[in-house]
Formats: structure tokens, C-alpha cells, sequence
């Protein structure tokens, strides 16, 4: 007989509903006190969503999303800041560790638990591909976006499939040097992304896709799914992660980690702040892109922070506490890296999307860069 797991489906929901539903699920779900469960909703209203390690003050433009109401969630999930709407559908799939495909580590997970969302964009006339870490592409435009995490004895895969797109409003939300630069961002995302009705030529509806995405899901993993509700103790922790989870302090934590780093310059660019002290921003496009905010003094580290949208298992990665430990380093890559690489194996901590070395090198090219006069 087939295993039974829980099929939801939510239709619309609000961005802090969805950023946090399935950490409500997983420890209940790792516990076996709630069945592994796949949740089929979207959002109801647009939502600016920022990745777990990026700064929201960089990424986004906060002025206009609070003059247009455009409500700003923080999620536990690596990746870039998107604008969340009603024009994708999005899943998530939470399963207890130790079910099929959680033996092959992250990596082995993306593979195993993608294909049934590729089979299903097969179906619906997309014929999409892997791409990079964690997306799905067609013709070389991303088409699905997805992030996995361990979380309390579960692993989660969350994702979405662009049913259309409103590159507009997606593009208006992000924070640029410009308007003009913020023209040719718009034309960026329309060449780099893409939808199934720009593929297919038509509105496909969501009944469609959730039937087609059930039937690949149990084909997949010899499942059965059963429609069902959540339950009285997963609403209730729901609750409490939207009550924790909309305010200041989780929305901008990034940004206020290290009051000695706000402000200073643009990426790129560095400002002396004393006889001794720089402080430098500076971008790295590793396998994701890698923003080192650096405070260097006589040729070492005072202080750092590691900011982008790549990903780390697990999803917080005690990066405050890699900062920390490379305080008083010298500015030198390969002791960099030794440091970096040496604290992820101690901590057990996974890095995707960029490599010790990558750290290293961020922060030696921050350090490299020429200051002006503040």
C-alpha cells in the first residue's frame, strides 16, 4: 500500500503566511506527528521578499514599498530579493530526514525533489532544465526558483513556477543607483526570465497545475496524496512565527548587525574613516553574488559581514559568528580561506552557491580598493 501524505491547498495567502508556513510545519512534520506534507498556495497580493543573509536596505527600495504598501518579509531561505505576486504558483514540500532523496545531502535533494516539478512544466508544454543550484529553466530563462533547507528534523523544498510575470512591479521594488539603470534592469529580468503563458500562449489555471503537480509527485515517490487541513497545533505555531517575524528587528536584522558598518559607500568604492581605518564594500559574483561590507585597520580584519543571496545549511549558519572570528586576521587570502573553510567544517556548516575561497577573496578585493576622503 502506498504511503499517505497531506496535500493543502491554500489558494491565496498573504507574503508573511508564506515565508513562515513551512517552518510552522517542520518540526511537527520531523516529529511524525503531522503527516509529510505538500502545500499548494500562492500569494495573494504582492510582497517584497528578501533572501535570509541579504541586507533588505541594500536590496530594496523601502521608500517606495512603503509609500505604495508593499509589505516587506524576511524568509529563512537563501536567494535573491523578488517581488512575491499572484502571478506565480508556488509549492512546498516538507518531508521528515530520512524519507527517499534526503539521503544524497542537499544537492542529492534538488535532484530528486525537482523532477517532479520539471515533469509537471513538461506537461503544462515547458520543457525546463536544470539551472544552477536551485532553479528550473526553459530556453535559458528561469522559470522556476526554489530553496531547500533542513529545518527541525525536516527537509523543505519551497518553490514557484512564473505562471506570467509583471516585470514592472518586480523590477520597481529593487533598489538601483538610477531610473535609468532601473530601465535596463527591467530589460534584464525580461530577457532572464520567463513564464508558462510567454511559452505556452495561454492562461493555464491553477486547477490544472495542482492536479498535474499531484499526479508527478506520486508517480515520483510512490505516494498517495490526501486532501486534508492543517492542523489546530501547526495554525497555532503559524501564528506565533507571523507575530515574531513582522517586525523590525527579524525584517532588517541584517542591517543592523554591525552598527560600525551601516551606511559607508556604495559597493565598489571605499572611504577612510581614520589615520588607520577603511571601510570598504565590494561585490563578488561566485556560483551567487557575495557582498563583503569590510572595517580594516594596519593590514587586518576589525570587522566584516557576509551579505548575498546564496544559501548556507543550515539556514542560518551562524555567519555572525564566522564574522567574529576572523577579527584580527591578516588581509591575506590563503589564511582567509584556511580560517573560513576550518570554522564550516567545526560548525558543520554547508556553504552553496560560494566557496571559503570566495569569502577570501571578497574580502581581500574590499580591502584592496582605494579610499577617498570621507
Amino acid at each position: 500500500m502506498a504511503a499517505r501524505w497531506r496535500w493543502v491547498d491554500l489558494d491565496g495567502v498573504d507574503g508573511p503566511t508564506m515565508v513562515n508556513l513551512f517552518v510552522a510545519l517542520a518540526e511537527p512534520i520531523g516529529t511524525a506527528r503531522s503527516p509529510p506534507t505538500v502545500l499548494f498556495l500562492h500569494p495573494s497580493a504582492p510582497f517584497a521578499n528578501v533572501g535570509f543573509h541579504q541586507e533588505a536596505e541594500r536590496e530594496l527600495d523601502l521608500e517606495y514599498c512603503r509609500a505604495h504598501g508593499v509589505p516587506v518579509v524576511r524568509r529563512v531561505v537563501g536567494g535573491g530579493a523578488i517581488l512575491d505576486g499572484p502571478w506565480e504558483q508556488d509549492y512546498m514540500l516538507i518531508v521528515p530526514a530520512g524519507s527517499p532523496g534526503t539521503e544524497g545531502g542537499v544537492a542529492g535533494f534538488y535532484e530528486r525533489y525537482l523532477a517532479p516539478v520539471r515533469a509537471t512544466l513538461g506537461r503544462l508544454g515547458v520543457p525546463a532544465e536544470r539551472s544552477g543550484v536551485n532553479d528550473l529553466a526553459a530556453g535559458g530563462r528561469k522559470v522556476s526558483a526554489n530553496g531547500a533547507l533542513t529545518l527541525d528534523e525536516s527537509w523543505v523544498l519551497v518553490g514557484d513556477l512564473l505562471l506570467d510575470l509583471d516585470v514592472a512591479a518586480m523590477s520597481r521594488v529593487l533598489r538601483v543607483p538610477d531610473e535609468k539603470f532601473r530601465g535596463k534592469l527591467a530589460s534584464g529580468m525580461d530577457e532572464w526570465l520567463t513564464s508558462v503563458r510567454r511559452l505556452t500562449g495561454r492562461s493555464v489555471p491553477r486547477e490544472e497545475v495542482g492536479r498535474i503537480l499531484r499526479e508527478e509527485i506520486e508517480r515520483a515517490f510512490a505516494v498517495t496524496l490526501v486532501p486534508g487541513p492543517l492542523r489546530p497545533e501547526e495554525t497555532e505555531r503559524l501564528d506565533a512565527l507571523r507575530r515574531l517575524r513582522t517586525t523590525d528587528d527579524w525584517t532588517f536584522q541584517k542591517d543592523r548587525a554591525h552598527p560600525d558598518l551601516a551606511g559607508g559607500p556604495d559597493a565598489g568604492h571605499a572611504i577612510k574613516i581614520s589615520a588607520e581605518a577603511t571601510l570598504a564594500r565590494y561585490d563578488l559574483k561566485a556560483g551567487k553574488l557575495l557582498r563583503v561590507t569590510l572595517l580594516h585597520d594596519r593590514g587586518a580584519v576589525r570587522e566584516v559581514q557576509f551579505a548575498g543571496d546564496f544559501f548556507t545549511q543550515p539556514f542560518d549558519g551562524h555567519l555572525a559568528d564566522l564574522e567574529a572570528g576572523l577579527r584580527g586576521l591578516p588581509l591575506s587570502e590563503p589564511e582567509l580561506a584556511a580560517a573560513i573553510r576550518g570554522w564550516l567544517e567545526r560548525r558543520n556548516v554547508q556553504l552553496l552557491g560560494a566557496a571559503p575561497e570566495d569569502l577570501a577573496r571578497a574580502v581581500v578585493g574590499a580591502a584592496a580598493l582605494r579610499p577617498s576622503s570621507s
